[in-house]
C-alpha cells in the first residue's frame, strides 16, 4: 500500500433501505470503513447480508438512504449530473455474472471501447491500439477474438473482457462483486492471478466482494465480515482467520470447506436462518443465532472497537475474553 494515512475511499454510516418508509427493508445499516490506496479490502458474509448492495451503493447504482461516501476527499452522495459522471470514471465495477453483464450483440473490441467512445477520450489509431492492448493484457487475442460477439465467449473469457472494459478509463478504485463465483475453480485461479498482475501494473485499489473465505484471504490486505447489513469484524486476514473475535466470524470459518478433516476450523456449525432485514433484532443483529448472547446484547448495539492494531470487532463479548 502506498498511503496508509489518507484513505482513497472513506465510507461513513452508509445506509441503504428498500421499500416504503413505514416498512423499510434494511439492506445496509450504518456501514463504515476506509480503503487505502493500493489496498485490497475483502468483504465477506452470507448471501443476503448486503455486501453486493454496499458495492452498488458506492457506485450510486443503488442510491444510499443516508451516510457519506468520499473518493479522494470528494463527497459522492451529493454529486449529480455531469459531476457524478466525471467521478464515476475513477471507479469501476465488475459484476458477478460475466455473461449477462456484456451485450451479446456487441463485439469484444467494441465492448472494451465503449467507455472511450462515450467520453471521446481517444479516437482513430490510438483508440484501436488502446483496445488491442487492453484485450491482450487480459489474455484475449485482439486479432483472433476482437471481432467475435460476446455470446460466442465462455464465462471466463467474458469476465476477462469485463476486466478490460473496466480498465479503459484508468480508474483508481475497482469494485469486484463476486467476480469469480460463477466460474470453475481452475478459471477462478487464472482470473485472480490476472487481477493481481493488473492491480500492480495499473496501481489499482480493490474492494473484493465474495463469499468464498479462502479466495478472500488470498487476495486481501484486510477483510471485513458483514452480517445482516452491518460490519461485525474487520482486520488483517491472517489475524481474522487464525483468531476471530466475533462469534459469527468463527462460525463462518467453521462452515468453510477445508481439505484437512482434522482442521481446527471444523467446529460448531451455525444453525438457523438470518432474521428478516425488514424486522432486524434489537441490539446486536447476530444475537438470535449467537450462543453467547445475553440481555445486554438485546438492549445495546455493539460498536466496532479496536482490540489490536487494525483489528476491530462489534461484539460485547469478544472471543478472546472467553479464551483466557
Amino acid at each position: 500500500m502506498s498511503d496508509t494515512t489518507t484513505p482513497l475511499l472513506r465510507v461513513r454510516d452508509l445506509t441503504v433501505n428498500f421499500g416504503s418508509r413505514r416498512h423499510p427493508l434494511s439492506a445496509v445499516a450504518g456501514v463504515s470503513f476506509d480503503i487505502y490506496e493500493g489496498e485490497t479490502l475483502g468483504l465477506v458474509g452470507e448471501s443476503g447480508c448486503g455486501k453486493s448492495t454496499t458495492g452498488k451503493a458506492l457506485m450510486r447504482i443503488v442510491e444510499p438512504t443516508s451516510g457519506t461516501i468520499e473518493l479522494e476527499g470528494i463527497e459522492l452522495t451529493t454529486q449529480k449530473g455531469k459531476a457524478l459522471r466525471n467521478l464515476r470514471t475513477r471507479m469501476q465495477m465488475i459484476f458477478q455474472d460475466p455473461i449477462s453483464s456484456l451485450n451479446p450483440r456487441r463485439r469484444a473490441k467494441d465492448i472494451v471501447a465503449e467507455p472511450l467512445d462515450c467520453w471521446k477520450s481517444v479516437e482513430g489509431d490510438e483508440r484501436t491500439a488502446l483496445v488491442n492492448d487492453l484485450l491482450s493484457k487480459v489474455g484475449i487475442d485482439p486479432i483472433v477474438y476482437g471481432n467475435r460477439y460476446a455470446r460466442q465467449f465462455s464465462g471466463g473469457q467474458c469476465q476477462r473482457i469485463s476486466i478490460a472494459r473496466s480498465l479503459a478509463m484508468r480508474p483508481k478504485l475497482l469494485i469486484c462483486d463476486e467476480m469469480v463465483s460463477a466460474l470453475d475453480v481452475s478459471i477462478q485461479a487464472q482470473i485472480l492471478n490476472l487481477l493481481e498482475d493488473l492491480k500492480a501494473e495499473y496501481g489499482l485499489t480493490l474492494l473484493f466482494i465474495a463469499h468464498d473465505l479462502a479466495v478472500v484471504k488470498n487476495v486481501s490486505d484486510r477483510v471485513a465480515v458483514m452480517y445482516l447489513g452491518k460490519i461485525c469484524e474487520i482486520g488483517p486476514p491472517d489475524t481474522l482467520y487464525d483468531s476471530p473475535e466475533h462469534p459469527y466470524t468463527q462460525f463462518l470459518l467453521g462452515a468453510a470447506l477445508e481439505a484437512d478433516p482434522d482442521s481446527p476450523l471444523h467446529g460448531e456449525v451455525l444453525v438457523g436462518e438470518p432474521p428478516s432485514p425488514m424486522n432486524p433484532p434489537s441490539g446486536c443483529r447476530f444475537r438470535t443465532r449467537c450462543p453467547f448472547a445475553t440481555e445486554k446484547c438485546a438492549a445495546e448495539e455493539p460498536l466496532l472497537i479496536e482490540l489490536a492494531p487494525g483489528h476491530k470487532v462489534a461484539c460485547h463479548y469478544p472471543l478472546s475474553l472467553s479464551r483466557k
